[in-house]
């Protein structure tokens, strides 16, 4: 059985199969559909989780000692097959095979697969784990479907956005999903609930501000918190709204929130690093360098803070200023103290 990544929540629902196979290269849709089959697997009561990365040379046979010992303690396991090359090998082509003619009882298993060409499509091991599996497919967006993938996605935040709208923003992300992801995530935090316009898109995303809303990233990133204040404040005496600015600090926070998740679900750091694009993949080594500083309970608490900083900001919370809350999130994750006379 073969469904694209954003008909599997469907499938999900119907009830979880023993053994998923996900397909393809669009990083977002590949992230969400596996992030979705863990969730569903935990629901289910799969508690015990293994992950198998196979890269050079394999000992194929650690996945079948794994599936046969289940723990005491955990009735039902997840297993994750990582294939990052796409090519098993000859060894790794044998054991999948029997891998999918005899699944393991109380098990449900992930293979994970880079995209492949229509030769690896048809090979016996392929073949096989088809025959066995609901096969996920996370295919790019194209372009004439993009301004819906675009709008269901914004109507998810309760946000309607105009025709024009819609096909500004999909001409602005060039089919990047990541890309229309952050944009959309943007919005959010910009704009309440209700309807938008051209003029809403073309604000947000093209920002006077933005070398200076780039250089908080850097300095958030970096661990650089003197840095990061002066930008704030001088973003501050310019007259700049602090929504703007909060997606800017909300965007990195969230990055790495994502990619704290990949990582603990058994991703590589290196991996991962390769899946930036744009602004970020020029930012990879600062990026790398505050994944490791950082504790997935700091990131969290950073990101519970700004979404305070955006109460404030809407006139929801009238406790506080927004730019003060705004500098004290950002300097837990900078590293640094905040000092008074920053931000007078």
């Amino acid at each position: 059985m073969n469904v694209t990544s954003d008909r599997l929540p469907e499938q999900l629902a119907r009830g979880l199969a023993p053994l998923y196979v996900l397909v393809g290269d669009e990083p977002l849709a590949a992230q969400e559909a596996g992030d979705a089959i863990r969730a569903a697997a935990r629901a289910a009561g799969y508690s015990e989780r293994t992950v198998h990365t196979a890269q050079g040379r394999y000992n194929w046979q650690g996945i079948f000692a794994g599936a046969d010992n289940l723990s005491l303690f955990a009735e039902r396991r997840l297993t994750e097959i990582r294939i990052p090359s796409g090519k098993p090998g000859v060894d790794g082509a044998k054991a999948l095979e029997a891998y999918a003619a005899k699944l393991p009882a109380d098990t449900l298993t992930l293979v994970s697969l880079p995209g492949l060409d229509r030769k690896t499509q048809q090979s016996r091991w392929f073949t096989a784990l088809a025959k066995s599996a609901v096969v996920v497919e996370a295919r790019p967006v194209e372009r004439a479907q993009l301004p819906a993938w675009i709008d269901r996605r914004l109507a998810r935040q309760g946000l309607h956005a105009e025709r024009a709208a819609l096909e500004f923003l999909a001409d602005q992300v060039e089919g990047n999903l990541l890309a229309a992801q952050q944009e959309i995530d943007k919005l959010a935090l910009l704009l309440p609930p209700g309807a938008v316009t051209l003029a809403d898109v073309e604000h947000a995303v093209v920002d006077v501000s933005r070398l200076e809303a780039d250089a908080l990233q850097d300095a958030l990133y970096a661990g650089d918190a003197a840095r990061f204040a002066q930008v704030a404040k001088d973003l501050q005496d310019s007259g700049e709204a602090v929504p703007a600015i909060l997606w800017q600090v909300a965007s990195a926070v969230q990055l790495l929130l994502r990619l704290k998740l990949a990582q603990s679900n058994g991703e590589s750091l290196p991996a991962l690093m390769r899946t930036l694009w744009g602004r970020d993949k020029q930012r990879a080594p600062q990026i790398e360098r505050a994944l490791k500083r950082l504790s997935m309970t700091q990131i969290e608490a950073a990101l519970g803070a700004l979404a305070g900083v955006d109460r404030q900001a809407k006139g929801l919370d009238r406790i506080g200023d927004p730019w003060d809350s705004l500098l004290r999130a950002a300097m837990t994750l900078a590293g640094g103290e905040r000092r008074e006379n920053r931000t007078r």
